[in-house]
C-alpha cells in the first residue's frame, strides 16, 4: 500500500489537469458610421452589420482570459455564443458574421445615450467610429478601422446569423480562435479582442443588435476549455521518484539473488 500511495502521489505531478471557464466580455462597444462621434459602451447591446440606409456598424468585444485561465494552460477549445436582441424592423437579410482579431487597442466607454440606440458623444478615451480613444490623437487608420492595420483581414471564426428566431448563435472553435486565445493568455497586454463584422457590408438590412456585457441575462459567453501542462520541475520529480520506486521494487529481487548465491 505504501508503494502504491507513493506512485499515485508522484503521478499527480505529471498528469495534466483539464478545466473549462465561461467568460463574459471585459469590454464591448459599437463603432457607428451614422454617428461617428458617439460611443455606445454603456448600453445593454452592441451593433454590427449594415443598416437599411447602408450605414455600417462594427462591434468590438474583449475577454480577459488571463484573469481566470491558468497562465500555463494549453487551450483546447474556444466557443463564443452571441444573442441577437433586435433586427431591422422593415425586413432583414441573413448574413455571415465573422470575428477578426484586433491589432490595436481601443476604449470601451460607458455611454448609453438618449435615445439609447444613438449612443452619446464619446468622452476622453472612449472608442467611436473615428477614434480608438476619443479626444486624443489615437485614431483608427481610417474611420471604422482598416484591415491589417487595426484588425486582421482573415476571420478567426464565423457564424451565419439569421435573426431573433434562431438566437442565440454559436461561433464554433477553430484553430484561429484557439491561436487568438492562446496568444492573449501568453501576452495579456496584446489582448485587444475581436471585431465582429458582417462579411457583406455592401448589402443593407444585415444590421443586428447583440446583447452586451451589460445585459444581465444574455451577455456574450466565451467557453474556454484547457489543460494545465505539468511544470518541468514536476516532471523531473516524477522521473526521480519513479526511479526510486523502481529500485525499491527491485530490491527484493536483488536480495533474493544474493541469498541464492550464498548457498
Amino acid at each position: 500500500m505504501f508503494l502504491l500511495s507513493v506512485e499515485l502521489w508522484l503521478l499527480s505531478f505529471a498528469t495534466a489537469r483539464a478545466g473549462t471557464f465561461f467568460l463574459t466580455p471585459s469590454a464591448d462597444t459599437t463603432l457607428m458610421e451614422r454617428f461617428p462621434d458617439n460611443n455606445l459602451g454603456g448600453q445593454e447591446f452592441f451593433n454590427s452589420g449594415t443598416t437599411q440606409n447602408y450605414t455600417t456598424n462594427r462591434g468590438l468585444l474583449k475577454f480577459d482570459l488571463a484573469a481566470q485561465v491558468p497562465a500555463n494552460a494549453l487551450i483546447t477549445g474556444v466557443t463564443l455564443t452571441l444573442d441577437v436582441v433586435k433586427q431591422p424592423v422593415d425586413g432583414f437579410t441573413p448574413s455571415n458574421f465573422a470575428l477578426h482579431r484586433m491589432l490595436r487597442d481601443w476604449g470601451e466607454g460607458n455611454q448609453s445615450g438618449n435615445p439609447p440606440v444613438l449612443g452619446a458623444p464619446a468622452r476622453f478615451g472612449e472608442a467611436n467610429w473615428t477614434h480608438r480613444f476619443a479626444l486624443t490623437s489615437e485614431e483608427w487608420a481610417a474611420p471604422g478601422g482598416v484591415a491589417e492595420i487595426d484588425f486582421a483581414a482573415a476571420a478567426s471564426g464565423e457564424s451565419y446569423i439569421y435573426g431573433l428566431d434562431f438566437s442565440p448563435y454559436t461561433f464554433a472553435s477553430t484553430p484561429a480562435m484557439l491561436a487568438d486565445a492562446q496568444g492573449w493568455l501568453a501576452d495579456p497586454a496584446g489582448n485587444f479582442g475581436w471585431m465582429l463584422l458582417t462579411q457583406d457590408e455592401t448589402g443593407n438590412f444585415t444590421a443586428r443588435r447583440f446583447a452586451s456585457s451589460e445585459d444581465p441575462f444574455r451577455a456574450p459567453l466565451l467557453m474556454v476549455e484547457f489543460t494545465v501542462v505539468p511544470e518541468p520541475s514536476a516532471l523531473a520529480l516524477f522521473g526521480v521518484g519513479g526511479g526510486l520506486v523502481l529500485l525499491w521494487r527491485l530490491r527484493p529481487l536483488s536480495d533474493l539473488a544474493r541469498g541464492r548465491g550464498r548457498k
